[in-house]
């Protein structure tokens, strides 16, 4: 009867994970979109979910990028993973009002460095933006702390590394990327300088 319980317990458990993981998936994809659409413009759109470095965690890609075999770590990565994405998940929930907050201040500034065809203070609002979002990003940081503490407990040395590893990646991904024009437009803009310094040097040459 124990046994069964706890299959019960762990099949809940799989289940909410997913569930909670397949919103945060959504999300992620809805800000790619949004970048996409926003590849026209000379800055890149900023979610502010990202902003405040919220991520939750697929325990099944963890447990097979950790090449964990043993069925009593395989439960505690999971639980742990599962405690990880519900308080995510409250977070997110609790703070829903600033997100708006902050996205509709995005917005707006935006609209307007677009209509004054002057982005210099995108840079200006996107500090004001990551200083709305300070307390939940402070919070967040405490979660993933205490993941990690958990991790560094159960974990051998070399799996740890992996995760932690594993974990800079994925937080590498709610970073938003420049749009491609812009990017060729810099690179553009270094070979002309380079050009223009390789000229000046055979002119210098010269005398």
């Amino acid at each position: 009867m124990k046994q069964i319980k706890n299959n019960i317990l762990l099949a809940l458990l799989v289940t909410f994970s997913s569930v909670l993981f397949s919103q945060q998936r959504g999300n992620n994809q809805n800000s790619s979109q949004q970048q996409g659409q926003g590849s026209q413009m000379e800055q890149p759109k900023v979610n502010p979910q990202n902003m405040a470095r919220i991520i939750m965690y697929d325990y099944e890609a963890v447990i097979k990028k950790l090449k964990i075999k043993e069925a009593p770590l395989k439960t505690i990565v999971m639980q742990a993973i599962y405690k990880h994405n519900n308080k995510i998940n409250e977070i997110k929930t609790f703070n829903y009002e600033t997100f708006d907050d902050v996205s509709t201040f995005l917005a707006k500034k935006r609209n307007e460095a677009t209509l004054n065809r002057d982005f210099s203070t995108i840079k200006e609002s996107q500090m004001q933006a990551s200083e709305m979002l300070a307390p939940i990003r402070e919070k967040i940081l405490l979660q993933k702390n205490t993941l990690n503490t958990t991790f560094e407990k159960e974990l051998s040395k070399k799996q740890y590394k992996t995760w932690l590893k594993y974990q800079e990646a994925e937080l590498k991904k709610l970073s938003p990327k420049a749009p491609q024009n812009q990017q060729n437009q810099s690179g553009r803009g270094q070979q002309s300088q380079r050009g223009r310094g390789q000229q000046q040097g055979m002119g210098n040459g010269g005398y």
